[in-house]
């Protein structure tokens, strides 16, 4: 009788590849997310300097929309980004800073006094700025996105190479490549979905990127591994019939 269950090598193969497949994955995603919302803001922010420019909207007004669907973008895009990644900015950025305190920090870097004490072109000047950041991003976190989806693209390579490597050396190749693709897709989603869990269910806090980031690599493993055995059992079963 051939067994269905794993042999050591494979273990610690498939183990490497459902890592590998995972951080793959959501570093190559987070990365595109990232890139799209910083397109977004930037034709955003153009678009209220354009309406400005028109006369469509006076310059105050713009501040406080820009500011406003800023913040709007930046949740949407939190939303599908990774929990990882959400971890991370979430914790850079716990709270947002309100219109009424970027006005004032812009006041002082422009003029070195309050809003209050300027005049009118002046805070108009204020203003413009506070459109013109709106399209600007956390350079810290871009940068942190950017090399992640270098190591993401590299991880995939790591990925890609266990794979051919196992189905040169099957027997069954059509089975292994099943096999592989199974693997790779388990490692990839669980690792996303275990570490969702974690932070709905209190496991790992929202900010705290370390605990999340650990959670989805043992996810990732956890299913790549699971679902390796699983596979044998099935395409087994489904030989018999």
């Amino acid at each position: 009788m051939i067994s269905t269950q794993p042999q050591p090598l494979d273990e610690a193969l498939a183990a490497l590849q459902g890592t590998a497949s995972q951080f793959a994955a959501t570093c190559i995603r987070d990365e595109r997310v990232r890139a799209q919302y910083l397109r977004d803001i930037q034709a955003m922010s153009g678009n209220f300097q354009q309406r400005v420019r028109s006369g469509g909207l006076s310059v105050a007004e713009a501040a406080e929309q820009a500011h406003a669907m800023r913040q709007q973008i930046l949740e949407l895009t939190r939303m599908r980004t990774s929990p990882t990644i959400r971890a991370y900015v979430t914790n850079l950025k716990r709270t947002s800073p309100s219109l009424a305190s970027l006005a004032e920090k812009n006041a002082q870097a422009l003029f070195k006094r309050p809003v209050s004490a300027l005049s009118e072109t002046e805070q108009s000047a204020v203003w413009l700025r506070i459109v013109q950041s709106a399209g600007t991003d956390r350079t810290s976190a871009s940068t942190l996105a950017r090399k992640l989806g270098t190591v993401g693209r590299r991880l995939l390579l790591v990925s890609v190479a266990v794979g051919v490597y196992e189905v040169y050396k099957a027997e069954n190749k059509p089975r292994e490549i099943a096999r592989q693709g199974t693997i790779a897709a388990a490692g990839a989603w669980g690792g996303w979905a275990v570490s969702t869990g974690a932070v709905a269910t209190g496991v790992c806090t929202a900010t705290a990127p370390v605990c999340v980031g650990a959670v989805a690599l043992i996810g990732g493993i956890l299913f790549a591994f699971g679902s390796d055995i699983v596979f044998g059992t099935v395409y087994q079963t489904t030989m018999r019939r």
